[in-house]
């Protein structure tokens, strides 16, 4: 990072607002950690919240960012966090996670741009100049960017939202003595040359205390957020060590749990489960008209998720899909027709007719849809998983970007056009092949006999398209929307490690295949009673 000296010229900042907690319960895990808590963080000035590890200070920063619900999965709290006497919400503040939560499909350049288009009030400085300032190199991609460099675009990308206060989460966490020095030298430089409201929670208190301006302690013991006078600064060692054994305490301390503790919460989960389930079916419904605060945003988040449900590889994996099925179906069809030397002439025509139908109607829609939900929807579950292991989802918030706007209506667009157009893709493959086995077992017969009875069960007089296409559309796209909602909803759910992202794909894979094929029997009873009744006439 440059030297305040060096620095670009910029106008004064913005006015310094204070956050003020009040009365403040958190209770998480069955425990309380914090009881009436209370806590004014002053404007313009440097603040740590110090505690051990497993006492609650990330559930507290997440609660100071607006992160978290009243009573939400496993945490809950009453009381209030308000700024400058307003209630706190999502967007209102800045953070720098602990793990950064940029986002990788997007260039140094990008992250920082982003957020400042999301932002009301934007930062006077570009994102790069903002970059060049925090020395975040412009060429490099963001996945490949070193630790330290990842750092300092994560406080530009939040110097560009241009918040009043930013929230460091652990930012020295991992690193040896040396490299937080300069950790704290950074948020110190950053405080000076932006003039923000900065709150650091952390266990780290030999690297920051140099640059405090005041500092609470996280105290397990009287659940309270305990102001540390300056003068008793070298005694925070010594405290945290105790502080430290009663955390281990409390978080060994736990009561048998009977079955029927058990079957209670099973229970509630599955409620709870299927109540969160329905409120995203109702999300996905809503997102299908996007709202977007920056439209060019908006449209890159929709290209890449299309990329993701119906990219190149995808094209590639629905095609040769398409060609296995095409030639096994047509092949072995006529290959074992029983007596064939006395039937094939008689049933020639009429195999050719039911092979069409069923390919267009029934064999591959099928088999596209049970691909697509298990390869596509595997494919967005691994991304939305991950951006919500890694705080991205969270990152989206904080920068007034709505996560409905920017990941699930993409997402829903993407699975809306994108099943029957790679079913489209896959029925073509399927059909050529079938063309070309046909003819290279049959080479007195012709393509023209192929096309002519291939096609026949399917061509309408004076129509444009085959028939029961409206059957056939209508039930891709409830397939591509049930997929959508389910890979979403799955990545969503709280991931607290990578084996937890790798058990929603499995999850996704599961649930999206049997959706599918539940869909397409439902259809079935519907779709197919006209041709019973000879109402689509002669297949």
């Amino acid at each position: 990072m440059k030297q305040p000296g060096d620095a670009i010229e910029r106008p004064a900042p913005p006015e310094k607002q204070g956050i003020d907690i009040r009365d403040l319960t958190v209770a998480a895990g069955g425990r309380t950690l914090l009881e009436n808590a209370e806590a004014s963080f002053a404007a313009g000035k440097i603040t740590l919240i110090v505690g051990p590890s497993g006492v609650g200070k990330s559930i507290l920063l997440r609660i100071l960012a607006g992160l978290i619900e009243r009573d939400e999965r496993g945490v809950s709290y009453t009381g209030s966090v308000s700024i400058e006497g307003q209630p706190n919400h999502a967007g209102d503040v800045g953070v720098v996670f602990q793990a950064f939560a940029l986002f990788d499909e997007m260039s140094p350049i990008q992250n920082v741009a982003f957020a400042r288009s999301s932002a009301v009030d934007p930062s006077v400085a570009t994102a790069q100049q903002l970059l060049q300032d925090l020395d975040v190199p412009l060429d490099v991609p963001t996945s490949r960017l070193s630790g330290g460099q990842r750092q300092r675009l994560a406080i530009a990308r939040t110097l560009a939202f241009n918040p009043p206060a930013i929230l460091y989460d652990e930012p020295t966490s991992g690193l040896d003595p040396s490299t937080g020095r300069d950790v704290a030298r950074l948020i110190q430089q950053t405080h000076r040359e932006y003039g923000k409201t900065s709150i650091v929670v952390t266990h780290d208190y030999s690297s920051l205390m140099p640059i405090a301006d005041r500092i609470y302690l996280l105290d397990p013991r009287q659940r309270s957020l305990v102001l540390v006078p300056a003068e008793q600064w070298e005694s925070i060692p010594e405290r945290l060590q105790g502080m430290a054994k009663v955390a281990h305490q409390d978080n060994e301390i736990s009561s048998p749990v009977r079955p029927i503790d058990r079957l209670k919460f099973a229970i509630g989960t599955f409620f709870e489960g299927t109540a969160n389930f329905a409120g995203s079916v109702v999300d996905g419904v809503l997102s299908l008209v996007p709202i977007w605060k920056n439209p060019q945003w908006g449209f890159k988040f929709l290209l890449h998720f299309a990329r993701l449900v119906s990219g190149p590889t995808a094209w590639i994996y629905l095609i040769i899909a398409g060609v296995i099925s095409g030639f096994v179906v047509t092949y072995f069809t006529f290959k074992f027709l029983p007596y064939a030397a006395y039937t094939e002439p008689l049933l020639l025509e009429d195999l050719l007719t039911a092979l069409g139908f069923a390919m267009y109607r029934i064999l591959v829609p099928v088999l596209a849809c049970i691909l697509i939900a298990a390869r596509c929807g595997a494919a967005v579950t691994s991304d939305i998983g991950g951006r919500q292991f890694g705080n991205q989802i969270d990152a989206l918030k904080t920068l007034g970007a709505a996560p409905r706007g920017y990941l699930m209506s993409p997402i829903m667009w993407s699975f809306l056009i994108g099943t029957p157009l790679l079913t489209l893709i896959s029925y073509a493959a399927a059909s050529t092949t079938c063309l070309i086995t046909f003819v290279n077992s049959n080479p007195e017969q012709g393509p023209d006999f192929w096309n002519y009875h291939f096609h026949r069960g399917l061509m309408e007089i004076g129509a444009n398209w085959y028939r029961g296409t409206h059957w056939l559309l209508g039930k891709l796209l409830v397939c591509g929307f049930g997929v959508a909602v389910i890979s979403y909803h799955i990545g969503r759910l709280p991931k607290y490690s990578t084996t937890d992202v790798s058990r929603a794909v499995t999850s996704t894979i599961l649930w999206s295949t049997l959706y599918v094929l539940i869909v397409h029997f439902v259809f079935a009873f519907y779709e197919y009673e006209g041709l019973v009744a000879g109402g689509e006439g002669g297949v």
